[in-house]
């Protein structure tokens, strides 16, 4: 069965046409390019005059370009998956570089950045901590935490201004709707190749009415104009040195980073696979080891971190292309836009009401994908309190503002962001509440006075318990009905049949135990015209080799058992 999911116009391993690659690496040059906006804030922040800023910009950009070239090799997760500016490091950064220099801020990056690596190593032992609720509840917050700020773009919103006290633009709804349409519109009824150009041309359409609305002043088109055509990147490269006072807010963020990463990584994986099943932790690991290294080298250059793009994850949804090909092509452009200032300046440029329209997209594409991953799994009430509350106190963040004013200074910074609070309460209560959850369960079954469908309530409520997936609670189903009626219809299990089931975020193994002779569990095919002229003794023999194979289809591994009267049957299911 072909794992390529079929509305991918190129998938993961495919390579499309130069001229098609080219233009997909464009517009996703050109989306993370957008982004670029987060380091242009922090060096106003920080106070940086206009060489430092220009360095500091310079290497925000090589830094994505890195990134975005390792995560599509085996260094990293092997997906096309744009790196960004990371903003949710910004307010720690900025605080720091305002009391020690941009040296202690890069160089306290740079020492995050290293634990980072050591973390990627471990986040494969760490899958039973980050289950997909878990990461769901990132995923859905990253989408939700746009849409303030998409929405203010996209309205022109202007805070105490107009005469009721606010203001909204007109023009800019005009901007934002027609660029929103557009991506919309072509990525949902757009024919073949005409998806591949849908964030391209809702962006072009959107800047064409934004410079006939007169929104982008002449004193920024000067600036694009007097930019130089080329120019050799020159980092910062400050006087590094670590703020210890810094340093654990400084992780923290980054542990929350860190957790954003792996359900950016799962999204991408679940749209690679159309079978996807669970979480490839290597994968995870590698793509997480991969941001690591290029903030590393972000940092000892004076840079700021790098994260996932979502609104880039977007921009793959809307066009169907995910291959690493176009990963590669990207990195490269951006890189290659670190030599090209003119184009930099024209981008960072990008009018509000296009960011705004695209980030509506985004958010629309990456709440609907957290719901997706939440609901992968079975949902109990312990499982439900974990999503629910930490939703509750991610919004929060933006429902009550006032809420988080009296945390201590060094903590302060995670609460600045919906997506940090939801995703640290998520991984505290997923821990909490796996309290007193046992991983083994044991129920007797007497077929003589008990209806099968008490051995598919048991599965339903255990699956629940352990948070298992319904596809491997429904094949255990399947399998355990059917070996318990092959030895009570063969007079093998002449009492009561014990189902224990044990379960890790690996392995669901289910053993029944009985006092009788072992099963013989055979895979044998089925002649169906022999088992037309076959005999009551033949027709019994055919029979089981049926319940064999149904048996055997269902498991992953079959091995059966006996020890004196005392028989056993193992059924492993890969979870």
């Amino acid at each position: 069965m072909s794992d390529r999911p079929q509305n991918l116009l190129y998938a993961l391993d495919e390579r499309p046409p130069a001229r098609v690659t080219a233009v997909l690496a464009t517009q996703h040059m050109v989306l993370g390019l957008m982004m670029i906006m987060y380091p242009v804030i922090m060096a106003a922040e920080i106070g940086l005059d206009g060489d430092a800023t220009s360095a500091f910009v310079t290497t925000a950009i090589l830094a994505v370009g890195l990134a975005t070239i390792l995560q599509a090799t085996p260094i990293g997760s092997g997906f096309l998956a744009v790196a960004l500016p990371n903003p949710v490091i910004m307010p720690v950064f900025i605080a720091t570089a305002r009391s020690g220099g941009l040296g202690a801020a890069a160089g306290t990056l740079a020492a995050s950045a290293v634990l980072q690596l050591g973390l990627a190593k471990l986040l494969p032992r760490l899958r039973s901590y980050l289950p997909p609720e878990v990461c769901g509840v990132s995923v859905l917050m990253l989408g939700v935490s746009m849409v303030k700020g998409a929405g203010e773009r996209a309205v022109g919103y202007q805070p105490g201004v107009g005469p009721g006290g606010d203001l909204v633009d007109a023009r800019a709804m005009a901007v934002a709707g027609t660029t929103l349409a557009v991506i919309i519109g072509l990525s949902i009824w757009g024919k073949g190749r005409v998806r591949l150009y849908a964030m391209l041309a809702g962006c072009a359409a959107g800047y064409g009415l934004a410079l006939w609305f007169g929104l982008i002043d002449a004193a920024a088109l000067a600036r694009v104009a007097d930019a130089p055509l080329l120019a050799l990147p020159v980092p910062a490269f400050p006087r590094l040195s670590v703020s210890l006072e810094a340093l654990l807010p400084m992780v923290m963020i980054m542990l929350i980073s860190v957790m954003d990463g792996v359900g950016c990584i799962i999204t991408l994986d679940k749209m690679n696979r159309a079978h996807w099943s669970r979480t490839d932790m290597p994968k995870v690991s590698r793509g997480v080891f991969a941001e690591g290294l290029a903030s590393l080298a972000s940092g000892l250059s004076g840079g700021s971190s790098v994260g996932f793009s979502s609104a880039n994850i977007g921009l793959e949804f809307a066009s169907g292309v995910t291959a690493r090909v176009v990963g590669l092509a990207a990195g490269a452009a951006l890189m290659a836009a670190a030599f090209v200032p003119k184009i930099t300046a024209a981008l960072i440029l990008m009018p509000g009401p296009v960011i705004g329209a695209v980030l509506i997209y985004t958010a629309a594409c990456l709440i609907t994908a957290g719901m997706d991953l939440i609901m992968s799994r079975m949902m109990n009430d312990r499982r439900v309190m974990v999503v629910g509350l930490s939703v509750i106190l991610g919004v929060s963040v933006t429902a009550l503002p006032g809420l988080y004013h009296g945390v201590p200074g060094w903590i302060a910074p995670i609460f600045h962001s919906e997506v940090t609070v939801a995703a640290l309460a998520a991984l505290l209560l997923n821990m909490l509440f796996r309290i007193g959850v046992r991983q083994r369960a044991v129920f007797d079954y007497d077929p003589r006075t008990m209806r099968s469908s008490e051995v598919h309530d048991f599965f339903e409520r255990q699956g629940g318990v352990w948070g298992a997936r319904r596809e491997v609670v429904a094949r255990a189903v399947l399998a355990t009905l059917e070996a318990i009626d092959v030895l009570t219809r063969e007079g093998l299990a002449r009492e009561t049949v014990q189902i224990d089931a044990s379960f890790d975020e690996l392995n669901l193994d289910v053993l029944l135990r009985y006092r009788g002779g072992a099963l013989s569990v055979t895979d044998e095919a089925v002649d169906v015209a022999d088992l037309l002229d076959a005999d009551d003794e033949a027709l019994d023999r055919h029979m089981r080799g049926i319940a064999g194979r149904l048996i055997k289809r269902a498991a992953d591994r079959v091995v059966a058992s006996a020890r004196g009267e005392n028989s056993q049957l193992l059924l492993h299911f890969a979870h």
